[in-house]
């Protein structure tokens, strides 16, 4: 699957930041990048243990999913201190009245998040709940003709079923008559006791008017723990690129920057976007832009966008003789995170790039591997990376299916 990138900014009205986070309902990992200008590791190369930068708030900003807004205020700890909460449930627990009532219908006020942490993707039966309210299954034949909802075949090489039913809809109460069949269908499965449908889910609940964190409340017998997102930090060593941006040069080069020009080829205030394996489809180019230009700024988003992942994969921890100097901090956050959270931390980034300390800051996140809401032919874990620069500016790679 090949990457496509595009050149937006946070302020711009057609700026496709807020449809990229929102698609992506969950978040499993989320990685934040700044650039070190060589201050912090001294001058024998030995890495630097203090000086981290305070990332304390970085995904507690409220936002209302529009621009950029330094004042943003933050959202409180979570309720009794857990961030989110990891039950077992059945399909006919996932939609129990009162259940809904209490998270997903709007009444409730409330963004309610289930993603599902077991089951593979193409092979059982897997359900998500997404903050909007519907549910999205992707289900087994058997489980499919029993279950009392209509589903297309997938085009993911299974004989699976695909299906929606919006849970949020005002209809969806007891009494409507798809709704009673739909729930009569899944306790009907539950009594029949082979688990089927059945699976161990990540949940989060949110207040849909500003992001504040809600207590998650389940139906009666199902069992559940509360976690906590996990934070870690690591140093980056100079001493190696992306393959694209070729090798470190041991002088202090540090890691490839974002091309900033791949601004300029935008016309008037239209975003940019352009295939990061080459140049082939570059949309909104200048006219006249020359092939070679092309080819040489098509190698440079993927030696930055590799240079990104290696990061992630732990490349640059050591230098290859324990002497490169630090060129880079890494910040990495996991557990079941909201596409709040997600443009919370790109916001925090701009803020980071218009102060100056930094020419740069980059976000990454990754998704559920069986997450059932991810668009047919997304490759991996659904990474979405933002390459921020200074003015509310940034760069989006992601898949080409995005």
């Amino acid at each position: 699957m090949g990457i496509r990138v595009r050149a937006s900014a946070f302020a711009h009205p057609k700026s496709p930041h807020v449809a990229a986070v929102d698609e992506r309902h969950f978040v499993s990992a989320l990685q934040l990048v700044l650039p070190r200008g060589g201050g912090d590791a001294g001058d024998d190369g030995a890495s630097a243990t203090e000086g981290f930068a305070d990332v304390s708030d970085a995904l507690r900003r409220r936002g209302a999913g529009g621009g950029v807004d330094a004042a943003s205020p933050l959202v409180g700890p979570a309720p009794g201190g857990d961030d989110f909460r990891v039950a077992r449930m059945t399909l006919a627990q996932l939609v129990d009245d009162a259940f809904l009532a209490q998270h997903v219908r709007p009444e409730s006020g409330a963004r309610f998040f289930a993603c599902p942490l077991d089951g593979r993707l193409d092979a059982d039966d897997v359900v998500a709940i997404t903050p909007s309210g519907h549910l999205r299954a992707s289900l087994t034949p058997s489980t499919h003709a029993r279950a009392g909802v209509t589903g297309a075949k997938t085009d993911r090489g299974t004989l699976k079923h695909e299906a929606s039913v919006h849970l949020a809809k005002k209809e969806f109460v007891p009494g409507e008559p798809f709704r009673d069949r739909l729930a009569a269908c899944l306790a009907r499965l539950d009594e029949e006791g082979d688990g089927r449908g059945a699976g161990w889910y990540a949940c989060a609940c949110e207040r849909a008017t500003d992001g504040e964190p809600l207590a998650v409340r389940f139906p009666p017998g199902v069992e559940s723990e509360g976690r906590r997102i996990t934070h870690a930090r690591k140093l980056v060593r100079g001493g190696w690129r992306g393959g694209g941006g070729g090798e470190d040069d041991g002088e202090g080069e540090g890691p490839p920057a974002p091309p900033v020009e791949f601004f300029r080829r935008h016309r008037g205030d239209e975003a940019s976007a352009m295939d990061a394996e080459g140049a082939e489809g570059a949309e909104g180019g200048a006219e006249g832009a020359d092939d070679d230009d092309d080819a040489d700024l098509a190698s440079r988003l993927a030696g930055f966008h590799e240079w990104i992942g290696g990061v992630a994969a732990g490349f640059g921890r050591e230098g290859p003789g324990g002497g490169d100097r630090v060129v880079a901090e890494a910040h990495r956050w996991e557990g079941l995170l909201t596409p709040r959270m997600v443009r919370s931390a790109a916001e925090f980034c701009a803020d980071l790039a218009d102060s100056g300390r930094y020419p740069w800051a980059a976000v990454t996140t990754w998704g559920f591997p069986e997450d059932p809401t991810r668009a047919p032919g997304a490759s991996g874990c659904g990474e979405l990376t933002f390459a921020v620069t200074p003015g509310g500016r940034y760069l989006l790679f992601a898949d080409s299916s995005s």
